[in-house]
């Protein structure tokens, strides 16, 4: 804890610089039940913000940041036996995977994994339902009679395999397509693009665990509404004397374009001109079956976190990316 500690300033430090609060920012943290378990029990009565963005919107965006741009960046360091080193990224794409083929071997693993008494279910329960804080935990849902905790990360992705074949999900697409390229270093992220999409799993453990006013969920579209309401309500949840965000907000949207920083605004009108700049890239790249099959996924997994959360994103029609 004193390492962690050391992170922060002092209590001194922001009271006289102004601040009233202090915390950060990790969606890292979000997946793994122990860590749940570490911060309810080392640091109770955190308050707990999770902002949540279009499933599908948010698959592509790690597509491109998890597995497209690190893979390429690897590639042009020319250790891969056939092929080149230092080429423009045009020519790597021919050696990387389509966004709809992760997709479908991801989708796969995923609806076994998820099934009622699945391995999400079962393994979570084996690997946390005996220990100290999971016993209870397990305990309370039963007598109230709730849906099995499932352990999404942990569980539904398996170990490392091989260079070619980092795991298991890709097997089959390794063997059709043997000339491309999977290792990239970030497996834990890359793995799971619908999954880390799928808000409700990780989140009920932290419901199980912390008392619901301490947790508020925010969905990303409302941030771009420029009353400033939606950090308003963010405000008061973290107990903030009043202020109005409207100014703040429509200065433009923070930290966007390649994390540029939390201080760094892109104007409205930037942000507009890049978007029609990109509009004909916009368009996520799958085809509309399989569009459609992503859409009937999401919606069961959406609906168990808006009974969760208390609240609905509108996430009706998946699938343009911003």
């Amino acid at each position: 804890m004193r390492w962690y500690l050391s992170h922060f300033p002092s209590a001194t430090t922001y009271l006289a610089s102004g601040a009233l609060m202090t915390g950060e920012a990790s969606p890292g943290y979000l997946p793994y039940p122990d860590v749940v378990a570490l911060v309810a029990n080392r640091m109770p009565g955190t308050k707990i913000i999770c902002v949540g963005r279009d499933p599908l919107d948010r698959s592509y965006s790690s597509y491109r940041y998890n597995y497209i741009n690190p893979a390429i960046e690897k590639l042009k360091k020319g250790h891969e036996r056939g092929i080149l080193g230092k080429q423009p990224d045009e020519y790597y794409q021919q050696f990387l995977f389509s966004f709809e083929d992760m997709m479908r071997a991801e989708l796969k693993i995923l609806r076994r994994c998820l099934a009622p008494n699945g391995p999400g279910e079962l393994g979570a329960r084996r690997q946390w339902a005996s220990t100290t804080w999971g016993r209870s935990v397990y305990e309370q849902r039963s007598r109230q009679n709730r849906s099995m905790l499932v352990d999404l990360d942990g569980q539904c992705y398996g170990g490392f395999v091989s260079s070619k074949v980092p795991r298991i999900q890709w097997a089959e697409l390794a063997a059709q397509q043997p000339g491309k390229f999977l290792n990239v270093h970030n497996l834990h992220l890359s793995q799971a693009m619908i999954g880390r999409s799928l808000y409700t799993y990780p989140l009920e453990w932290w419901y199980a665990l912390f008392p619901k006013e301490d947790i508020y969920f925010v969905c990303t579209e409302e941030m771009k509404d420029k009353s400033g309401d939606p950090i308003n309500e963010v405000g008061k949840f973290l107990g903030l004397p009043s202020f109005n965000f409207s100014g703040v907000v429509s200065e433009g949207m923070y930290n966007v374009g390649g994390h540029k920083g939390y201080d760094h605004v892109t104007t409205w009108d930037q942000a507009h001109a890049e978007q029609e700049q990109k509009e004909e890239k916009k368009r996520i790249p799958i085809s509309d079956e399989f569009r459609k099959e992503l859409m009937e996924f999401f919606k069961p997994h959406n609906e168990r976190l808006f009974e969760l959360v208390g609240r609905r994103c509108n996430w009706e029609t998946l699938g343009d990316a911003p």
